[in-house]
């Protein structure tokens, strides 16, 4: 059974769906690029906490849906005018919050038999595509615990490791400096992630 809560959530799917697409920006969009487009600003996080159900693509917990809501509060301040997500619907739920308030466009790039190396340079092109689009000021990507840290490395973050399984709190915004460097900060947002031995030292913020 679906909590009240993550309806609500697929409700706001469902509101916003008119503004999502299918794959990164279309070729006439990049051709708009402007070229005194501002720095790239990218916010990652993870999506939020797993219901148990349904096996092959759950939705969120009750944990899960406080979480996107916790999210679009850590959003409000920061110019994100475009999403990214995977295929699964836990990454779409999570980032529905915030697109619901913003009608910021989803962009859905697939987990494919490829792997996740070739997700995770798909995603990175697809941000560097939507940061050289006239208008653009922001991209918001919503991934999986194993991939959000090579996404932050294929952006030109500094390495580090996965994710554990017991993390949903973290938040990496990367700030794209005047040399051309990449500043990242991590930190920590919504509720704190429960006590695990196996993340000793790898929580950030937390």
């Amino acid at each position: 059974m679906i909590a009240r809560g993550v309806r609500t959530l697929l409700g706001a799917m469902a509101l916003t769906a008119c503004a999502q697409t299918s794959a990164a920006p279309s070729a006439a969009r990049v051709r708009q690029a402007d070229a005194a487009a501002a720095p790239m600003l990218v916010v990652l996080v993870r999506h939020g906490e797993k219901a148990p159900e349904p096996a092959n693509d759950p939705v969120l917990s009750e944990a899960g849906v406080a979480r996107a809501r916790s999210l679009d509060s850590a959003l409000r301040r920061l110019p994100i005018t475009d999403v990214v997500v995977s295929q699964l619907q836990r990454t779409r739920i999570t980032a529905s919050v915030f697109t619901a308030r913003t009608g910021a466009p989803v962009h859905v790039v697939p987990i494919t038999a490829a792997g996740v190396a070739a997700h995770v340079q798909a995603v990175a092109d697809t941000v560097r595509a939507l940061s050289r689009m006239r208008g653009h000021q922001g991209v918001l990507v919503v991934g999986h615990s194993n991939t959000v840290t090579l996404i932050v490395q294929a952006l030109g973050g500094a390495a580090s490791p996965a994710l554990c399984d017991s993390q949903y709190s973290q938040i990496f915004v990367m700030r794209e400096q005047g040399n051309g460097s990449v500043n990242m900060e991590r930190s920590a947002y919504g509720a704190k992630d429960p006590s695990d031995p196996a993340c000793a030292g790898m929580n950030g913020g937390r």
